[in-house]
């Protein structure tokens, strides 16, 4: 599975990180300019529920096979 975030929507709240069953495994939360952004980390954990899409609320994260 391949994540996606788009940096220019994301906000940092971590929703996704806390939504995944693996979380703190795939995301990190990083600051990219004086912002808090999404970063994948090791996407190899990924189970591809899609917890992570489903909790974004700015729709930042895209999964893809």
């Amino acid at each position: 599975m391949k994540i996606y975030i788009d940096e220019n929507k994301c906000t940092g709240c971590g929703a996704c990180r806390r939504a995944c069953p693996k979380g703190p495994r795939i995301y990190s939360i990083e600051d990219r300019n004086g912002k808090p952004k999404a970063v994948v980390v090791n996407p190899s954990y990924c189970l591809g529920c899609r917890m992570c899409t489903t909790v974004c609320l700015v729709d930042a994260i895209t999964l893809v096979n």
